[in-house]
């Protein structure tokens, strides 16, 4: 609450106004075709990551899943790093149990 959200000024958004400053920025398609190009190819990214790699998708574990997602599109360019990175997680974390996850 309070921040400031930009978006286009589709209706869905309307909702915002009530907890948040909304600014929605109408744009015209013909104007300006690759306006939202970045955003649908992020939503389609993240559809296809998880119907390939769980299968599914489970309300109880869908913020898990989009942690994930982001945690691997903000590290794609960084390959080389990526056993370093993940031994020091590994290393710095919790345990995290059957029980855990099942809850």
């Amino acid at each position: 609450p309070g921040s400031t959200i930009s978006s286009d000024a589709h209706r869905s958004y309307h909702a915002l106004a009530k907890e948040y400053n909304h600014q929605p920025i109408r744009f015209n398609v013909k104007d300006n075709p690759d306006h939202l190009k970045w955003l649908h190819t992020m939503i389609s990214n993240a559809k296809a990551f998880i119907a390939g790699t769980f299968h599914g998708l489970d309300s109880k574990h869908l913020q898990s899943y989009l942690n994930e997602f982001c945690f691997r599109t903000n590290r794609r360019q960084f390959e080389g790093q990526m056993f370093n990175r993940l031994l020091a997680a590994c290393v710095s974390t919790d345990t995290v149990t059957y029980g855990d996850l099942t809850e």
